[in-house]
C-alpha cells in the first residue's frame, strides 16, 4: 500500500504546479467528479454530469473510470491512503514524539490546504455505503500511527495523558477546516500546528 501512497503524493504534487489545461483527461474527470460529489452528493451527482462539465462524452469517461465508486475509490487515496502512510512513517521513526507528531501535522494540514480535488466528498458515512473496504482500512492504519504516536508522548512525559483520548478527533477536524476554508494560507497552517500542540503538551 505505501506505494500506492507514494504514488499518489507524487501526483498530486506535480498536479499542484501544472496550469490545469495541462491536466490529462483522466484528472480532469476526477476533479469534476469531486466537485459534483461534494456539491450534489454522491448519489445526486451523476456520469452525465461529470462527462459534461469535462466535455467528454459518457463512453469516454468509462474508459477511465468504469464507474463513480472507482472515482470515490480513487480519491479516497488520496484522502485517507495517503496520510495513513505519513502518519505511520512518522509513529516508527526515532528521535523525540514531539518533533515527529509536528511534524506530521504541519504536512497533512499543508496537504489538505493545497489538495487540487475537493475531497468534502469523501466522508466515512459515504465510504461505508460504497464498501469501500481499503479506504476504511486506510482509516483504521491512520488512527493506529496517531495514537501510537500519542501514547509514545505520554511515556516520555512531552504530552498530556488526556491528548490520546481527544487529540484525534481535534486533528482530524482541523484538517477538515483546511479542506473547507478555501481562503487558507500557510499562516493558516502553522496556526493550527501551534493550536494542536498547545493543546497536547504536558503542563509544565
Amino acid at each position: 500500500m505505501s506505494g500506492l501512497a507514494e504514488d499518489a503524493e507524487q501526483h498530486v504534487l506535480a498536479l499542484r504546479t501544472m496550469p490545469r489545461r495541462r491536466w490529462s483527461t483522466r484528472d480532469k474527470i476526477l476533479l469534476e467528479a469531486s466537485r459534483l460529489f461534494s456539491t450534489h452528493g454522491f448519489r445526486g451527482a451523476s456520469t452525465r454530469q461529470i462527462a459534461e462539465r469535462v466535455g467528454i462524452q459518457q463512453p469516454s469517461l468509462f474508459k477511465h473510470f468504469p464507474s463513480k465508486s472507482s472515482m470515490l475509490a480513487e480519491l479516497a487515496v488520496y484522502d485517507m491512503d495517503v496520510p495513513a502512510h505519513h502518519a505511520e512513517i512518522a509513529a516508527a521513526a526515532t528521535g523525540s514524539a514531539l518533533d515527529r507528531f509536528a511534524g506530521y501535522i504541519a504536512w497533512d494540514f499543508e496537504w489538505y490546504r493545497t489538495m487540487p480535488f475537493d475531497l468534502r466528498c469523501v466522508t466515512e458515512q459515504v465510504v461505508r455505503s460504497e464498501r469501500l473496504v481499503e479506504a476504511r482500512a486506510a482509516v483504521n492504519r491512520w488512527n493506529a500511527a496517531i495514537g501510537l504516536i500519542l501514547r509514545q508522548g505520554v511515556t516520555s512525559g512531552e504530552f498530556s495523558e488526556s491528548a490520546t483520548s481527544f487529540v484525534p478527533a481535534v486533528l482530524e477536524t482541523l484538517s477538515w477546516h483546511m479542506v473547507n476554508k478555501k481562503d487558507a494560507s500557510a499562516q493558516t497552517v502553522d496556526d493550527a500546528v501551534s493550536f494542536l500542540l498547545a493543546a497536547t503538551l504536558e503542563p509544565r
